[in-house]
């Protein structure tokens, strides 16, 4: 009797925005290399845009600036889209992975959670990757020591530092360390409100890597 393998695993890569995508798309691309997995893009439009859009323009004095128009805004979607696309195809196409890319409506850790299958890596998207090269940090937490392994392996591929702080480090702490992507422990998918915090202030790729 033979089984079949098992599936091989996804990197699933989610940003609001093209700025937020692109910095995030070779640590997907390495990850992916390193996983042998496909990776499957999400670029997330954040439902509180599409209201702010709704605002009218015409406001009191001293109120805060109008929102973008709701054509504005899908315009740029549709903008952040394509180039998210295009620059997914040229960086898979050079390490022969596979890929798909798709938008929804959702905030990211709601809609990476809901993707999710065992096996799988998540990363979030957040601007700033390598452009001070700052070290790859771990958050302490999982038995295995999956994160500060993932962590190191990384850091040596990209030839940056590792760096492994405690599991209860506050988010506040994080930006200050200018790192160039933070490695979380699986655990950390359950609460999503630590997960938008966490993502928010290290300011810079979020991943949850595979189980190993």
């Amino acid at each position: 009797m033979t089984t079949d393998p098992p599936a091989p695993g996804r990197v699933l890569l989610l940003a609001g925005c093209f700025a937020d995508a692109a910095p995030s798309i070779g640590l997907a691309v390495a990850l992916a290399a390193r996983m042998r997995a496909s990776i499957e893009a999400v670029l997330a439009l954040d439902a509180r845009a599409e209201g702010a859009a709704l605002v009218p323009f015409g406001r009191p004095r001293g109120a805060p600036p109008p929102a973008l128009s709701r054509e504005s805004l899908t315009l740029s979607y549709a903008a952040d889209a394509r180039a998210f696309r295009l620059r997914l195809d040229k960086a898979a196409a050079g390490a022969s992975l596979r890929w798909s890319f798709r938008t929804e409506s959702g905030l990211l850790p709601d809609l990476a959670l809901g993707m999710w299958q065992p096996g799988d890596a998540v990363i979030f998207g957040h601007r700033r990757f390598l452009a001070l090269r700052g070290p790859v940090v771990s958050l302490g937490g999982d038995q295995d020591g999956s994160a500060s392994r993932l962590a190191g392996d990384l850091a040596r591929a990209l030839g940056l530092r590792a760096r492994v702080l405690p599991a209860e480090t506050p988010p506040a702490q994080l930006d200050a360390l200018a790192a160039s992507a933070l490695v979380l422990p699986r655990s950390f998918q359950t609460d999503r409100r630590l997960l938008a915090a966490l993502i928010e202030a290290a300011r810079c790729p979020v991943l949850l890597g595979p189980a190993e």
